[in-house]
């Protein structure tokens, strides 16, 4: 199998799962009020703000995957354009899913439920305020929710590259 066939099975592959788990990160209701722009909470949770429009954000984060070799893009869900088919109103809410094949074996490797947060995922939201943000999982909090040991390096590598593609940085 060439790189593009394996790219294109892997897309694939991935895409059901994707969009299962994509339905629900639109359900998730932050309803204590506080600002976590910039934060990592308990909720293993980090938000960045970004200074472009939503669209802009993802299409710029979605040309950052494209030009990286070791990442795939998976799917792009917009649950903004999802919630306006079925009659609702959301503020622009993009999910990008997108992996690195190479990292997330490791963390499989070394422990298989991690499975159940990989691929990546960044979130793009408009908050009330008209604020632009990117959350995404802190791989910190994901590795010490799988027990994942001995692998230290994955998840530094993995945040290091989540806050390049939520900053453009």
């Amino acid at each position: 199998m060439n790189e593009t066939e394996r790219r294109r099975f892997l897309r694939a592959a991935l895409a059901g799962a994707s969009l299962t788990l994509a339905g629900t990160a639109a359900g998730q209701d932050d309803s204590d009020g506080e600002d976590d722009n910039e934060g990592n909470d308990s909720d293993g949770l980090v938000t960045v703000q970004s200074n472009e429009s939503v669209g802009a954000t993802v299409e710029r984060i979605e040309e950052d995957i494209e030009d990286n070799d070791d990442l795939i893009l998976v799917t792009t869900v917009d649950h903004a354009r999802n919630a306006q088919s079925a009659g609702l109103d959301l503020r622009p809410t993009t999910l990008i899913l997108f992996g690195n094949p190479n990292l997330g074996t490791k963390l499989m490797q070394a422990s298989q439920t991690a499975g159940i947060d990989l691929p990546q995922k960044l979130l793009v939201w408009q908050a009330e305020d008209g604020t632009v943000n990117v959350t995404y999982n802190d791989p910190a909090w994901l590795a010490d929710r799988h027990e994942v040991e001995g692998r230290e390096d994955v998840p530094n590598t993995i945040s290091n590259a989540l806050r390049s593609l939520a900053t453009g940085q």
